[in-house]
């Protein structure tokens, strides 16, 4: 997209510029004590020029942004706000591009972009933000400023209108200050100085303030002198517009006025740019307007003019009202200019209002990819919608931007069918060549629809590229046998066919590729539904649930994530309603998506569910046939699913297990060969159980290795963990053939233990530790008592240390306050014989040499880690699912103290720690209440946190709240005032934020 400079450049100013301090002081005494400064008033009353001033006086380098009605686009608006961040920051530059064709959206982009700024002092301003009104797209990027802005950004917004966009619920009410039109407005002495400047000096100063109201525009342009000019004035409803036609258009010459409307559509008027509307002698016209006394900045003198927005959108309007033919001919000519400078969207938007549709189809095509990249997915359907019944719009590079659209939609049906359409205008191959964003999606698209032979017939005719290289990645997953040439796996670009590629990672089983991380973590941003089945692939399977329940129904990839990852999340997790409710949905999201391989996908979760959850054979036979009947071995990776699936379910129900054999035999060779991994962990330890019950150990054995290694080139066990915690005799065959206890088998075996599965060897013991309220140690849920309450003691230590070892000194300064006498050494000694009395033989601990450790791997289950960890999920999840673990979280503590009658400084210490932990949780859980109007909860958790904080002014803030909320308002009064009694205890009066929040509740 053609960036206008002149909107990203502070603009000039009048070289008669009138000295304001008490509006600069003003404006930067806001900026140095809040994060943003809105300046709010109406057209001409000085706002642009007062934001100047006031930043000509600071260091910060200054970020610009002049908005206009195109900036109701969001993607248009992002890459503006990276060009103007770029200019100070060029390391930015791309930034915006790559985040959007990695599938993140614009507010996402915008967070991104301002983050990226931390650390450098910058000033950004929006000028002229009006023009967004009603606009909620792009509003919503002017919120994501304030949200992600870091402190170093200060942040000024210009306008005429009060925007709604309630900056200060992201970033406090008392980080956002308000400068208006009383501010705004000239004194007697500031109007004074100004009529002075102009030669005015007949004219009384304070009569001018008191007709204008001190508004600049009135006083600098004596619209107060004209006592005669009333509504209508000028023939204009708008008292601005007809003081505009009756004191400014007035006293030029027509040939003046017409040149002013005529380039009003050209932001920034040099005579050059005139002259190709039709100006004859525009350099000329220049001089004579420059002498004139015009709401016009000029640059270089005469050599270019930029009219003051209110007076541009007036002569825009005189343009409109120019006989139709005429306005259609200057329509024409202005694309045409658009078009030799590279600005092809507004090429495209003065051809589709002058009508000429067929000459809009080739600058449309040039523009609307960049258009769809940015995501202003409304502008390119206009665009398509307008122009498919214009000459060549069905075969032309339009048809990019139309498979670009069905792929953002998921709507893989639509994209073949516009590859369909270009087939039979022989134009597919064409394109194919030409295009490799379109060549590669069309093959995207007809994979889905299983159509293998279209997609290698596109991808033949096109030459080779990054793109064309991730589509053939893709299908790769289909090829029934290797290519001769081998497996090419594709680098990421950052480009919008990034997503095939970590899809593809995944179902191959790379999973380490499918979670990689790139320096550019914008640029390494893949689709969600990828990141969640990944998470869920590698066993981190709360990180993959929390990520499907915060997908927005607005975003992308609905049928990928409702169809395939979600179910799947619930099949591990074992929760058959869930699962269920998920895949019927999202059957329905595919079956719109016209997607054959994700409805086999979505047969396979549910085949998956019926074995592994529900354990009904029949069903799952009924559902494996399904997939079969429908052509799902025609591509390999669904296939070798099925024929695990057969696997499984001939081990569940059938005696001879030579059936389960031959499947699996065949499902592992074909994994192998074609190096798609994603489920050979489970399909070759199932072979191991198959071939074990044959009488077949060395082929057994063999399997199991397989499946070991399998994992371990996945960089997860967990695929493997699942198979075995259904056929745990692999594992204990396993573990009696090991001579050693630290194999990657006890490993496992320790790890299903942990899981709840059984196994027949060693597995790593859990102690439990009560710490709140008491102390007490729990072996396998049954309480055991040491002879010497230190021993308790030694214990919880040891919890809090890392590797749960210490040395003998260590110990000494920790239970002993440092005392290293021969009789503490001597009680060190024997509390640590008596811990070990009452835990599990073997397991510890003991001394060597002077380091004290468990003879075993152990896991010490502490409360207090279990409360941080809570704390840690909480900080995961949002609304009424974070208030429900916080409060899991503090139902822990709530049952006494940390470590009662423990009085050493390490115990001290962590206790201190865990306290203000509690606070901070108990405020946030009140906050969170609050926020679903559970009032009485806020107002109990808040109380909570005043009784072991009274100095915490946020608690006595959400009292005030739930006593407003309530309908208190002596309620109200009296927190204030135990707030003021507490606070004055260290001498410091309640804050702003709380003593304006208690005046605003009370009025």
């Amino acid at each position: 997209m053609l960036i206008v400079r002149s909107k990203i450049e502070t603009p000039p100013v009048t070289e008669r510029l009138i000295a304001r301090a008490r509006l600069t002081d003003r404006i930067l005494g806001l900026m140095r004590s809040h994060r943003i400064v809105c300046i709010t008033a109406t057209a001409g009353a000085g706002k642009t020029t007062a934001a100047i001033q006031a930043l000509e006086e600071q260091e910060r380098p200054v970020v610009w942004i002049t908005l206009d009605s195109t900036d109701r686009a969001p993607g248009r608006l992002l890459l503006y706000l990276e060009s103007a961040f770029a200019n100070e920051a060029p390391h930015l530059r791309g930034l915006v591009t790559n985040v959007l064709a990695a599938g993140l959206g614009h507010e996402e982009a915008t967070g991104l972009l301002v983050e990226a700024v931390a650390g450098e002092p910058l000033v950004l301003v929006l000028d002229g933000l009006e023009q967004l009104a009603g606009a909620e797209e792009s509003i919503s990027l002017v919120r994501a400023i304030a949200r992600y802005a870091p402190r170093t950004l200060k942040v000024l917004l210009l306008s005429r209108l009060d925007v709604p966009l309630d900056v200060g619920s992201d970033v406090g009410v008392d980080q956002v200050a308000t400068v208006g039109e009383s501010q705004l407005a000239f004194n007697t002495d500031e109007a004074a100085d100004a009529l002075a400047q102009y030669g005015m000096l007949d004219i009384d100063p304070a009569r001018a303030v008191e007709s204008t109201g001190g508004w600049v525009t009135g006083i600098l342009f004596e619209a107060w002198r004209a006592r005669e000019h009333v509504v209508g004035t000028g023939g204009e409803a708008d008292p601005l517009h007809g003081y505009l036609a009756s004191q400014i258009l007035a006293r030029l010459t027509a040939e003046e006025r017409d040149f002013l409307i005529t380039t009003s559509m050209l932001e920034e008027v040099t005579a050059a740019r005139a002259e190709k509307l039709g100006e004859v002698g525009a350099g000329e016209r220049l001089k004579g307007l420059y002498a004139q006394h015009l709401p016009v900045s000029w640059r270089a003198g005469s050599a270019s003019m930029r009219c003051h927005p209110r007076f541009r959108e007036y002569l825009l309007t005189l343009l409109r009202r120019r006989d139709g033919e005429d306005l259609r001919s200057l329509r024409l000519v202005f694309a045409d200019l658009m078009r030799a400078e590279g600005n092809f969207e507004e090429c495209v938007e003065q051809l589709l209002l002058a009508g000429a549709l067929d000459d809009a189809v080739e600058p449309a095509g040039r523009a609307i990819i960049g258009v769809i990249a940015r995501l202003d997915y409304p502008v390119a359907k206009k665009w398509l919608r307008i122009l498919a019944s214009a000459k060549d719009s069905q075969t032309s590079e339009l048809a990019v931007g139309e498979l670009m659209l069905a792929i953002a939609d998921d709507d893989y049906a639509r994209g073949c069918s516009v590859a369909d359409r270009l087939e039979s205008a022989g134009a597919r191959r064409q394109l194919a060549a030409t295009s490799p964003t379109g060549a590669s999606i069309m093959a995207w698209c007809y994979w889905h629809l299983g159509r293998v032979d279209e997609m290698k017939a596109v991808l033949t005719s096109a030459p080779r590229s990054p793109e064309v290289d991730a589509a053939s990645y893709l299908l790769s997953l289909s090829a029934l046998k290797p290519e001769p040439a081998g497996l090419t796996v594709p680098r990421l670009t950052g480009g919008p066919l990034d997503a095939v590629i970590m899809r593809t990672h995944y179902v191959r089983g790379r999973l380490r590729e499918a979670n990689q991380q790139n320096p550019s973590p914008w640029a390494a941003a893949v689709s969600t539904p990828w990141k969640a089945a990944t998470l869920r692939a590698t066993g981190h399977l709360e990180q993959a649930l929390n990520l499907y329940r915060s997908y927005s129904p607005e975003a992308r990839s609905q049928a990928w994530m409702h169809g395939v990852a979600g179910p799947e999340i619930m099949v591990d997790l074992a929760d058959e309603a869930e699962a269920r409710r998920i895949l019927a949905h999202g059957r329905d999201l595919i079956k719109a998506s016209g997607s054959l391989v994700m409805e086999w996908l979505n047969l396979l979760v549910e085949a998956k569910l019926e074995l592994r959850v529900s354990h009904n054979v029949n069903a799952a036979g009924e559902i494996l046939d399904r997939v079969e009947n429908s052509g799902g071995r025609s591509y390999a990776f669904i296939g070798e699913s099925v024929d695990t699936a057969w696997g499984l379910l001939f081990l569940m129900s059938a005696p001879d297990e030579g059936r389960a054999v031959q499947v699996l035999q065949r499902a592992v060779d074909s994994m192998q060969e074609g190096h798609r991994i994603l489920e050979l962990p489970a399909a070759a330890a199932y072979l191991a159980e198959a071939e074990w019950r044959r009488g077949h150990e060395a082929e057994s054995d063999a399997a199991s290795d397989l499946a070991l290694a399998a994992a371990a080139e996945q960089g997860s066990n967990h695929q493997l963990l699942l198979a075995l915690s259904d056929f745990q005799g692999v594992v204990s065959r396993r573990l009696d053939a090991e001579r050693g206890v630290d194999s990657r088998w006890h490993e496992l075996g320790r790890a299903l233990r942990k899981r709840g599965v059984p196994v027949d060897r060693q597995a790593r013991p859990v102690i439990s530790l009560s710490e709140f309220g008491s102390l007490r140690i729990l072996v396998e849920g049954e309480e055991s008592r040491p002879r010497l309450a230190r021993s308790a003691t030694l214990l919880a230590y040891l919890a809090t240390v890392p590797g749960y070892r210490a040395t003998r000194e260590e110990l000494l300064e920790a239970l002993f306050d440092g005392r290293t006498d021969e009789s503490s050494r001597a009680y060190l000694r024997q509390i640590t014989h008596r811990l070990r009395e009452v835990l599990p033989a073997g397991t510890g601990p003991s001394f060597s040499a002077d380091l004290l450790a468990f003879h075993i791997p152990v896991i010490i289950d502490s409360e207090s880690a279990q409360f941080l960890s809570l704390l840690s999920e909480a900080a995961r999840l949002t609304g009424s699912e974070m208030l429900e673990t916080l409060l899991r979280a503090l139902s822990i503590v709530d049952r006494g103290e940390y470590l009662p009658n423990v009085d050493f400084p390490w115990a001290r210490q962590r206790r201190e720690y865990l306290e203000d932990q509690v606070v901070q949780a108990r405020l946030q859980a009140g906050l969170l209440a609050f926020d679903q109007e559970h009032y009485e909860q806020a107002a109990s958790l808040a109380e909570q946190v005043v009784a072991r904080d009274p100095f915490k002014e946020g608690a006595w803030r959400l009292l005030m709240h739930t006593a407003s909320a309530l309908g208190d308002n002596d309620q109200i009064t009296t927190y204030f005032k135990r707030c003021a009694e507490a606070l004055n205890e260290l001498e410091v009066l309640p804050s702003d934020s709380t003593r304006l929040l208690f005046e605003r509740l009370r009025r």
